[in-house]
């Protein structure tokens, strides 16, 4: 399996896949979402897993996005796109995931957990959509988002970037279960054992309902028609806008210059 990942078939049917990065705290880096969206594949047509739990590796489950890729003009618009990918794996696989967060979920490593069907979360858990404080838009990500919190809830969250804790996140549907650090794989793995009680076709089918309930005449059943970027384009352009805008140049810069960045009303013209 690829390095910035790691895959262990714990029992027939479940799988654990851990983000491998925790230098740099599972920033999603283009490498690191490749490895993702190929492992979960492999996953999917090995004929045995029905399950995953996705971790991260190291004090936090995922920093966000890679913000030195992200201030690269010559990979942004590789990361945009895998983001996309990455996103539309996790929710439309067959596989159902479970994501098993700790420490920190930040951005659009909040995405990757609302991604999956199901999110558990450690007690001290911090989640943050920083992204307007970057000067960037969290187009992709609140494809993903809307399914999950009301409208209100995602407002405050994008608008005003503050850290909230899990029980607020369990508050607004982010996550479905709080439990001690210590335990949160193991309640993981009694999930996936419920989920394995119920038959292999209609757990996939069942998902598929719950999505095209959600999603209504927008659903798309990906996990026949393979993954694609192609309807996407409207929601990657949006995000690439902003984030080859002056102000996400400046929100970027200040951030790994460690300063308050300096808006300027005039940045967006």
């Amino acid at each position: 399996m690829p390095s910035n990942i790691e895959v262990e078939s714990v029992r027939k049917g479940v799988a654990i896949v851990t983000m491998k990065r925790a230098e740099r705290r599972n920033a999603l880096s283009i490498g690191m979402m490749k490895d993702l969206v190929d492992a979960l594949q492999q996953l999917q047509q090995d004929g045995q897993t029905r399950v995953v739990i996705l971790r991260g590796d190291g004090p936090v489950f995922c920093a966000g996005l890679d913000l030195a890729e992200a201030s690269n003009p010559n990979l942004v618009v590789e990361s945009a796109h895998g983001v996309a990918l990455t996103l539309k794996a996790l929710r439309y696989s067959p596989l159902v995931t479970i994501a098993a967060v700790h420490g920190g979920v930040y951005a659009g490593g909040a995405g990757v957990m609302a991604a999956c069907d199901m999110a558990i979360g450690s007690s001290e858990l911090k989640i943050a959509f920083p992204e307007a404080r970057r000067g960037l838009l969290p187009a992709l990500i609140s494809d993903v988002l809307k399914t999950k919190v009301r409208e209100g809830d995602l407002t405050e969250l994008f608008l005003l970037g503050n850290t909230i804790d899990a029980h607020r996140a369990q508050q607004i549907g982010l996550i479905q279960r709080i439990i001690p650090e210590d335990q949160l794989l193991s309640e993981a793995q009694r999930m996936a054992d419920d989920v394995l009680a119920g038959g292999p076709n209609t757990i996939i089918e069942t998902k598929r309902l719950i999505h095209r309930a959600f999603e209504g005449p927008n659903y798309r059943d990906y996990s026949k028609l393979g993954l694609s970027n192609s309807d996407s384009q409207t929601t990657i352009k949006d995000h690439l806008k902003a984030r080859q805008s002056p102000e996400a140049l400046e929100g970027l810069t200040a951030f790994l210059e460690k300063r308050p960045p300096s808006w300027n009303r005039s940045q967006d013209k």
